[in-house]
């Protein structure tokens, strides 16, 4: 069980649950990939090689940050919140309930458009935002807020203005 599962609250239902997209990964795997080649070209050159080898042990070690980010993050839609958490030992997890939500929009670049990946973007009451960034297929992820949404103001939970938004 992950993170959501275990912290939905009392008659509170899983509705959607995702992990990132695997695009987080991409740069530092190229830069590894570069850096690699890089190495075999410079062997035998002991002035370029050491930095080449300095630079790969970097971009190595932020590969592997990336893996267990990408591995340790998940975002889920239940019948009263909109929970993401990210990390694992630095963790940021978020929770915006549904009775607070005014707005709920999408961003997605030209490559996102491509690899359908985007961020989410949560508005609360106040102005507060919260993004939910490189989540997989965001506009079946942005459907399934705005059901709850519905859902929420058929049963009086949420202000009008939230799911015209």
């Amino acid at each position: 069980m992950g993170y959501i599962e275990n912290n939905l609250m009392h008659e509170e239902n899983l509705v959607h649950i995702t992990k990132l997209h695997p695009i987080v990964l991409i740069w530092p795997a190229m830069a590894v990939s570069f850096l690699a080649g890089t190495l075999s070209l410079v062997r035998d050159e002991e002035v370029l090689f050491i930095p080449a080898l300095i630079l790969f042990v970097l971009c190595g070690a932020r590969l592997v940050a990336r893996i267990v980010y990408f591995v340790t993050s998940e975002y889920g839609i239940t019948s009263k919140r909109v929970l993401g958490k990210t990390g694992f030992i630095h963790r940021n997890s978020r929770d915006i309930v549904l009775n607070k939500v005014e707005a709920v929009s999408l961003r997605q670049n030209v490559l996102g458009r491509l690899l359908n990946y985007g961020t989410i973007q949560v508005t609360g009451t106040g102005g507060t935002e919260e993004s939910l960034e490189f989540i997989p297929d965001p506009l079946a992820f942005r459907n399934r807020i705005q059901e709850q949404l519905s859902d929420s103001e058929e049963r009086g939970d949420v202000s009008r203005a939230a799911v015209e938004a």
